[in-house]
């Protein structure tokens, strides 16, 4: 699938490179009781992840008031910032695909709607330096499927849209590369299912890393 214009593989964070869930859900349902509101399952934090956080807690709680979403958000924050990697990991065989990837010459970057702290945090934690870049959603800018950041990605390394594919686990995912107009692996090893990206639009699904390293031609 790889085809030789591509020059730069740009990778979503959670769901696709790490497996994030457990410490999202113990810290979105933390952050929930504390303002009194009832805790959520894996299943519904899951199905709500991909927007952002604020978008993730207005789902949950279902509340439109934005005094209390920030107040949320700033609780959720705190706690997450004190316990994003207690449970998270990379998926398996992913930081061997990255090494791959760079070893081939291809450039890697993470864009990611997780805040931009957290996502620098938790990519070199678990990567090292193994990425030419990541970006998080900033407050100066539309969280994807928007593609501001991913104009910024291009205008700050110098790449051409052109040599560009993206690889994600959402819906989300699927809109984005589609508003950048560049080719899109979807992974259903994340937050979704693959009916769910089907549905969504996908037309390249990998169920593993392995299928994903032979549309990458690894």
């Amino acid at each position: 699938m790889l085809e030789k214009k591509i020059k730069n593989v740009l990778f979503d964070l959670d769901g696709t490179v790490l497996d994030t869930l457990p410490d999202l859900v113990e810290s979105a349902n933390y952050a929930l009781v504390e303002l009194g509101y009832p805790s959520q399952s894996y299943e519904q934090v899951r199905c709500a992840i991909g927007h952002g956080i604020r978008n993730l807690l207005k789902d949950l709680m279902h509340c439109e008031d934005v005094e209390v979403l920030e107040k949320c958000r700033a609780i959720f924050k705190e706690y997450y910032d004190a316990h994003k990697a207690v449970h998270t990991h990379p998926y398996e065989g992913m930081p061997e695909l990255i090494r791959s990837l760079k070893e081939s010459g291809i450039r890697v970057f993470v864009i990611s709607n997780k805040y931009d702290d957290a996502a620098k945090e938790l990519v070199k934690n678990f990567y090292g330096e193994l990425f030419d870049g990541i970006y998080g959603n900033t407050d100066d800018m539309l969280p994807k499927p928007d593609r501001a950041v991913f104009d910024k990605v291009c205008k700050e390394n110098s790449l051409d849209p052109k040599e560009c594919l993206y690889v994600g686990d959402s819906e989300v995912d699927v809109q984005f590369a589609n508003n950048c107009r560049i080719p899109l692996i979807a992974v259903c090893w994340g937050f979704r299912t693959k009916q769910e990206l089907l549905s969504s639009g996908a037309k390249t699904i990998a169920s593993d890393i392995r299928e994903l390293k032979r549309f990458l031609q690894l």
